[in-house]
């Protein structure tokens, strides 16, 4: 263990080796602290990894955050960071011991966030985290918490002829009226939309391969990262001619100097300006896929076009029926039984 020097103005210190630099410069780390304890605790956590017995559940979900960074998302990182900030960076629960942490501890934690009216999805991302990090640091432990049931999202689905409607109204503003076409017609996230190039785009074939998402990264700043080749959200998607015609040709950003966020505000303008039910533009997803299920596609081309790793998300989320489809079906339905009775 390091061993602590007392210095001048009463504290305690321990100086370690850190790392040689490529010069050969040899670097050390200093730590102090009020007591000679405390001083040679932060030494043999930041050399060794941090101690169990002394670690807290707030640092316990710090140190995972910091150990995962470099393999998860920017997004990802960001919300793993206002949950620590918001749960566990000052609160009292954050402070307990990490070894001391049991059922009665967490289930008490779950209940206090139902009962700040935090939603189920909400308390499952907090606690996803919660209990990932408790076991990097006590793996092997077992822990029985009831976390309130999810809620079935209240979505909406618009129709074809309020699609229609939209860019119709939207048709002078370039960037959202492209953003709208490839997010209904694609289907591609907002994130996709505003991170595609120019020299993405295949004109004899009609396609855009998607390889990029423009994000947040930890310090809410905008970034583009690359989708990994192995990952469902790298695709090829085939386009309407007339989508393909309308983003045109260009060089750099076909959505260019628009941030994701800006889009979706003025797509909300747009839908007050031409009298639309109020609907995210996510919600053009909703739209495409729901389509692709109404005409009869199979799920592994609705997936694939998508880019939804399992049909699990599609069929609990996105496979909605919109009313005009529905109604045509309906129709269908009834005319046949009609039909049938008169016989």
């Amino acid at each position: 263990m390091p061993k602590a020097k007392k210095t001048a103005s009463g504290k305690w210190r321990v100086t370690i080796y850190d790392y040689i630099d490529s010069t050969g410069k040899v670097h050390q780390k200093t730590f102090t602290a009020d007591t000679r304890r405390e001083a040679e605790r932060l030494a043999t956590n930041y050399k060794d990894g941090p101690n169990v017995f002394d670690m807290t559940v707030g640092e316990a979900v710090d140190g995972y955050i910091k150990l995962k960074t470099a393999a998860l998302s920017p997004s990802t990182v960001r919300g793993y960071n206002q949950i620590y900030k918001n749960q566990f960076e000052t609160s009292r629960f954050g402070g307990i011991k990490l070894e001391k942490l049991d059922n009665t501890m967490l289930q008490r934690f779950v209940s206090d966030l139902v009962e700040d009216d935090k939603s189920p999805k909400t308390i499952r991302n907090i606690y996803g985290l919660l209990i990932s990090s408790v076991r990097m640091y006590r793996p092997g432990v077992v822990f029985s918490v009831t976390l309130p049931a999810p809620k079935k999202p209240q979505l909406y689905t618009p129709t074809t002829d309020e699609i229609h409607a939209l860019l119709a109204s939207i048709k002078a503003d370039r960037n959202l009226y492209v953003a709208v076409l490839l997010c209904a017609f694609g289907p591609l996230r907002r994130s996709e939309a505003c991170a595609l190039r120019y020299e993405d785009i295949d004109y004899k074939k009609n396609t855009v391969t998607i390889r990029r998402a423009k994000v947040k990264d930890k310090d809410h700043q905008w970034v583009v990262k690359d989708i990994p080749k192995n990952y469902t959200s790298y695709r090829t998607i085939i386009l309407p001619p007339d989508v393909i015609k309308a983003i045109g040709r260009g060089f750099g950003f076909i959505i260019d100097g628009v941030s994701p966020d800006a889009i979706s505000d003025r797509f909300k303008d747009a839908l007050v300006d031409c009298s639309l039910p109020h609907f995210r533009l996510h919600d053009l997803r909703h739209y495409s896929a729901s389509i692709l299920h109404a005409i009869g596609i199979p799920d592994q081309y609705i997936m694939q076009r998508g880019g939804w790793k399992t049909d699990h998300v599609m069929k609990r989320v996105y496979r909605d029926t919109i009313s005009d489809i529905e109604k045509e079906m309906n129709e269908k339905i009834n005319n046949y039984f009609e039909k049938s009775m008169a016989q």
